[in-house]
């Protein structure tokens, strides 16, 4: 996410909701800011229900306030600006569309454990966004939050990908991040029984799927591995002490499309690193940039 990645020159926007998982985020992102040199935009969403009092919103304006004086003091000296905005509506929707009237370079959200029906009934923000934004998405789950901001600088990078499906603009992204911070770049896929070994000449296309110099400076390693897929990542980036797990999301909206429905979530949530998410662009867009027309909106 240096001048020489592919990402925009926006802000990086954070979505929080105020939990102990927020302030580890916030801690995360300021790092982040400091290292991109880019400003950070706070966003929480309050939802709109029907005996809302106006006290509730002062209370939620000044906790949002106080996140952004705490970011400006860590910042102070560096020139980063930082803004916080509260928005009314579905946090993820919501979200998604403040990234795209900023034009932000990235999402950073968190996820928490969830199980059976509370799972069922609320869903996860995290996956939301990922699924709908075109916008990378830094996910900081429940067992990264506490040890994240460790992770900066980026060290070591790991790109899951799945070589049949192809993934060129995570790969092409996972290679200039890499370069531009000197870090190390594993590429691997993993295999399920039954499903064929990615060929020789699929590992030998990823070169072309990102820029050359890129490819020359990072000498990214290139790994097949065989096993449950989503314990096989874990296994991998732990093992490695990754410092960010980049992955894909493809037109199915499921992460690595010819693996079982659930994986995405399982490994974000189990990921002791963060991991960042890039949805295919070659599916076509259904976010457009929008104005928050209608939605009333506090910007600190």
């Amino acid at each position: 996410m240096h001048t020489n990645s592919e990402l925009t020159q926006g802000p990086i926007l954070v979505g929080i909701d105020f939990s102990q998982l927020s302030k580890s985020i916030v801690e995360y992102a300021v790092k982040l800011a400091r290292q991109e040199l880019r400003s950070l935009h706070f966003v929480y969403v309050m939802p709109i229900v029907t005996d809302d009092s106006p006290d509730l919103l002062q209370i939620q304006e000044l906790e949002l306030e106080e996140y952004v004086h705490a970011a400006q003091q860590k910042l102070r000296g560096s020139g980063i600006q930082v803004e916080g905005t509260l928005v009314f509506g579905s946090p993820a929707h919501e979200i998604i569309r403040l990234a795209d009237a900023l034009h932000a370079a990235c999402i950073v959200v968190g996820t928490e454990e969830k199980t059976g029906l509370e799972r069922l009934l609320l869903g996860s923000v995290a996956e939301a966004v990922i699924r709908k934004s075109d916008h990378p998405v830094i996910v900081v789950g429940p067992l990264a939050a506490a040890m994240a901001s460790q992770t900066i600088p980026w060290k070591h990078l790991m790109l899951a990908c799945d070589t049949a499906e192809g993934v060129t603009d995570a790969a092409r992204l996972a290679g200039e991040i890499a370069s531009g911070h000197h870090a190390r770049l594993t590429i691997f896929t993993v295999r399920e029984e039954g499903i064929a070994s990615p060929s020789e000449g699929q590992f030998d296309a990823l070169e072309s799927m990102m820029s050359r110099d890129a490819w020359l400076a990072v000498m990214p390693q290139c790994l097949i591995r065989e096993g449950e897929p989503a314990e096989q990542i874990l296994h991998m980036a732990e093992d490695a002490q990754a410092d960010l797990l980049v992955m894909s999301v493809h037109r199915g909206g499921e992460l690595l499309s010819h693996l079982r429905p659930g994986l995405m979530a399982r490994v974000l949530r189990r990921s002791r690193c963060p991991a960042m998410i890039l949805r295919d662009v070659h599916a076509p867009h259904h976010i457009h940039s929008a104005h928050l027309h209608g939605h009333p909106k506090v910007t600190i």
